[in-house]
């Protein structure tokens, strides 16, 4: 059963990686909303957008990036009981962009190892999705 009152959030949310196992995480240390130090790029679908246009203009107001190809994953709705929230996330996956060419405005840009990203200080909504993609992309 849901929660009365809950207050909805829509995001589009996207994960950069490539074919030695490495991806693209926001470093959010100095920006953290929650207490997580690392973190996915994207953000809030403002009225009016599709998940793809927020994706578009988030990747390009946080790392100054025309994104052009790009797939959907999937989109997912957690509930957060503790702060009355229901998030609908849509997940996509790119190919990582050369981070020298990357100027970022939120956060810094951090390329790990996919499966040393499970043990960093992040939401567990977003390792729970990063364990998904890696299971995913494993049997690509």
């Amino acid at each position: 059963m849901k929660p009365k009152n809950l207050q909805k959030r829509r995001v589009s949310i996207i994960l950069f990686y490539d074919n030695n196992g490495n991806i693209l995480l926001q470093d959010r240390k100095e920006i953290s909303k929650a207490g997580e130090k690392y973190g996915l790029f994207g953000g809030g679908i403002e009225e009016g957008e599709t998940p793809e246009q927020a994706l578009i203009r988030e990747v390009r107001e946080e790392l100054n990036f025309d994104i052009k190809d790009f797939k959907f994953f999937k989109k997912e709705t957690k509930i957060i009981k503790e702060t009355s929230l229901e998030i609908e996330r849509w997940i996509y996956l790119a190919s990582m962009p050369d981070i020298k060419n990357l100027v970022v405005s939120e956060g810094k840009p951090i390329i790990i190892k996919f499966v040393d990203s499970f043990n960093l200080k992040m939401l567990s909504r977003d390792i729970d999705s990063l364990k998904e993609i890696y299971k995913y992309l494993k049997q690509k």
